[in-house]
């Protein structure tokens, strides 16, 4: 059973908060990565919030607020910085046609779920299984573009990369057990090269 976060999420809603999170997180090995859009609620969809957790903390990056994100870039493009994802063909495919990001070295707690015949590859049924966790997923089709949003979204946003960490070493060590490894490098390797024209825009 892993514990709840004892910190609150960062909100990054300023150039200069933006500089300081990619400062203090640039040299991690590994970090989470989550979007959250407003599909159900704009005639044309965008990211709306962008979640990025390292071990040590949870960012919340506003993207309504924020309108350049270019200096992200060259962390989605780092081969050295892997890069965790649950389902991650949607978040990479929203995030290369409104940042037009390149993506390297990518981990997809979905895909290794599905490789390793997991019954159920949801994040939520993955967590419960495997530690103990109920995420609250409530909010999972709510409006990501209004302002403020409300601590409960705020919660629910950065569960989705908390505990992605975790997730993905029992899932690489079972990969490798099960000679799977390889296969799952090469389908990693393919998401971060899904084009734009899987989404309709």
């Amino acid at each position: 059973m892993l514990n709840r976060p004892i910190t609150d999420p960062i909100w990054i809603a300023t150039p200069d908060g933006l500089r300081e999170m990619i400062n203090t997180i640039a040299s991690e090995p590994l970090l989470a990565i989550d979007t959250e859009s407003n599909s159900l609620y704009a005639y044309r969809e965008q990211v709306c919030l962008l979640q990025v957790s390292s071990p040590q903390a949870d960012y919340l990056v506003d993207t309504l607020a924020l309108t350049d994100l270019s200096a992200l870039g060259p962390l989605f493009a780092n081969s050295l910085q892997q890069k965790i994802f649950h389902a991650a063909e949607y978040d990479i495919l929203c995030l290369k046609r409104d940042y037009n990001f390149t993506f390297k070295n990518v981990f997809d707690t979905m895909i290794a779920a599905r490789i390793l015949s997991y019954p159920q590859v949801g994040l939520g049924n993955l967590l419960s299984a495997s530690f103990g966790i109920e995420l609250e997923k409530k909010y999972q089709r709510a409006d990501w573009g209004k302002r403020p949003l409300p601590e409960a979204m705020l919660d629910y946003a950065r569960m989705d990369t908390r505990y992605l960490f975790e997730l993905r070493a029992r899932l690489e060590g079972e990969l490798k057990e099960q000679g799977l490894w390889e296969l799952a490098l090469e389908d990693f390797s393919l998401v971060c090269k899904v084009i734009m024209s899987h989404i309709v825009v």
